[in-house]
């Protein structure tokens, strides 16, 4: 008989939000443009404009004094660009409107 004790499978994660958001606050499908911007406690840190046509990303600001409450730098501008392609692809002009829609169903 074995006395070792068995690791569990069985276990849970809670995900607690840190306040910092991220959000599309422009648009432009005909332009093939987006602004992405990085808020916390109503403050933007970094603003990233991508432009598809030219495939060029301009940013300001910074995210490094969020510290750990936050991605890195890199990880939001890679996101704001694929985030900014998939909506412009597929003609999505409000994307909080689309992912209410999404829920809400």
């Amino acid at each position: 008989m074995d006395n070792k004790a068995e690791k569990s499978n069985v276990g849970y994660t809670l995900f607690k939000s840190t306040g910092v958001q991220h959000e599309f606050p422009h648009i432009d499908l005909e332009k093939q443009q987006a602004i992405g911007i990085v808020t916390y406690k109503e403050k933007t840190y970094m603003t990233v404009f991508v432009e598809l046509k030219t495939d060029t990303v301009k940013v300001q600001g910074d995210v490094s004094d969020l510290g750990d409450l936050s991605m890195d730098r890199h990880s939001y501008i890679d996101m704001f660009k694929h985030q900014a392609r998939f909506f412009i692809e597929n003609n999505i002009a409000n994307p909080k409107e689309y992912y209410d829609d999404l829920v809400n169903g």
